[in-house]
């Protein structure tokens, strides 16, 4: 006969058995979390694609709380030379220059945009024929049907301006009397409150203002910059848009840089190059 210390004994191990089992048990209806290690991804963007930046950074710490992507704006030509110096490890870019002596950056296309010619709403001037807006930029047509006409540029290391002069200008220079400004944002201002204003933006900046009937969007030869003329090239004044780095990405940047070709982030740059079609001019042969 066993004794009433062995059976006592035996008890408790019994006991401590069914409380093992429930807790395995307990442990198993639980997910099981990875804490991941916090990261941050330095994000220098071009100033016409500022925003939408900014809009994708905090999207994209939505759907990766452990990512923390800074983003900073300058123009173009400042990007670039941030990202080459090393003060960076991602641009996005409208331009790339190709530097006599460095490697090449790695780019990939990410998105469209479109530089487009503004005005003020009360403007007379309804043709963006090439040819015109490149008399207009020269100050070779000084007024338009009595109104005087006052040409609006951006600095120079501005992409944009960059990507007007070579579309529109050709080997031409805007002229000299052009009121220069640092940024999409001042060029859309001014030519809200100027009623002679004419300048030119990224489609990326000017949603908001066109949308509210603050400036009015010229078509260039008979076509608005609409996402759809964007996306098939038939906007004469189309662009890609980069995501560029000094390498091939890998890791979260890697992990980034597939994100931004995907549905959400391509919904939030469709968003800031959309606007309301109804105040501009009917001059649009793109339908």
């Amino acid at each position: 006969m066993r004794s009433k210390q062995d059976l006592a004994q035996r008890g408790q191990v019994l006991l401590l058995l069914v409380v093992a089992l429930s807790l395995l048990a307990a442990c198993q209806g639980q997910p099981f979390r990875v804490t991941r290690e916090p990261v941050t991804i330095r994000l220098v963007a071009a100033d016409s694609c500022g925003a939408a930046a900014q809009a994708i950074a905090d999207a994209y710490r939505q759907e990766h709380p452990w990512v923390t992507v800074e983003v900073t704006v300058f123009n173009s030509a400042i990007a670039e030379r941030m990202l080459r110096a090393g003060e960076t490890d991602l641009a996005i870019l409208s331009v790339v220059q190709h530097v006599a002596g460095e490697e090449p950056l790695w780019t990939l296309p990410i998105t469209h945009d479109g530089v487009a010619v503004i005005v003020h709403p009360t403007s007379p001037v309804d043709d963006g024929n090439v040819a015109y807006l490149q008399e207009i930029f020269r100050g070779r047509i000084q007024e338009w049907e009595g109104v005087v006409l006052a040409v609006v540029s951006r600095e120079e290391g501005s992409s944009t301006r960059a990507w007007f002069e070579q579309m529109v200008m050709g080997h031409h220079r805007v002229t000299h009397n052009a009121i220069v400004m640092p940024s999409g944002a001042d060029v859309v201002e001014y030519v809200s409150r100027t009623p002679g204003a004419i300048g030119y933006v990224s489609t990326f900046q000017v949603g908001a203002a066109a949308t509210a009937g603050k400036v009015r969007l010229l078509p260039v030869e008979g076509v608005l910059p609409t996402p759809r003329t964007i996306y098939d090239g038939s906007y004469p004044l189309t662009r890609p848009i980069y995501l560029a780095t000094r390498r091939e990405p890998d890791g979260e940047e890697r992990t980034l840089s597939q994100w931004l070709l995907g549905p959400k982030a391509q919904s939030i740059f469709q968003e800031y190059a959309n606007f309301d079609l109804a105040a501009h001019s009917t001059t649009d042969n793109s339908n």
